[in-house]
């Protein structure tokens, strides 16, 4: 029997391929629901940040819980020439509530990244340390109801802070 090359390669590869599948795996429920209940949350989330914005404000976002309570806060930096500015961007909190469920809670003006949750905690919630151009690293602490409007006002945070002390929530660390 006669095989011309095309053909033969074409086996050989054929069979290699079938040989080299993944072994399929069935995923398992928890896993999908946990999926859909992270995008469950990003849509939440989306429609409170479009809600306050009035329009489809580009953002990043991280998840942190900043008062223990057992829900992530989300921490909004907004992108686009109508929140930022030569000394940041509009930096909003939401506070997490039950069903990945969001209220606003906190904004803060002229942040640049990074953005850092730390262990330091004030009126029961993680102090933020965040990056104001022109002005440097500076500690928001909330004091009892949001965090700072304006960090350009607060003292610059000339400390180091000490290694497990700080998470990196947005940018890139120096």
């Amino acid at each position: 029997m006669y095989f011309k090359p095309l053909a033969l390669f074409s086996c050989v590869l054929l069979f290699s391929a079938c040989r080299h599948l993944p072994e399929q795996s069935v995923t398992p429920v928890q896993a999908v629901s946990e999926v859909q209940s992270l995008q469950q949350r990003d849509n939440n989330l989306k429609q409170k940040v479009n809600a306050y914005t009035q329009d489809q404000a580009l953002f990043d976002v991280a998840f942190d819980d900043l008062n223990q309570d057992g829900q992530d806060e989300a921490i909004v930096l907004l992108k686009g020439q109508d929140w930022c500015g030569s000394g940041g961007c509009t930096m909003l909190i939401f506070q997490g509530k039950s069903n990945h469920q969001f209220d606003f809670l906190s904004k803060t003006t002229l942040v640049d990244t990074p953005v850092y949750s730390t262990t330091y905690m004030h009126n029961g919630w993680k102090q933020v340390l965040v990056y104001s151009r022109k002005h440097g690293q500076v500690m928001l602490k909330f004091d009892g109801t949001q965090y700072p409007l304006n960090p350009s006002l607060l003292p610059v945070a000339t400390a180091k802070l000490p290694p497990n002390t700080a998470k990196l929530l947005l940018g890139v660390a120096d």
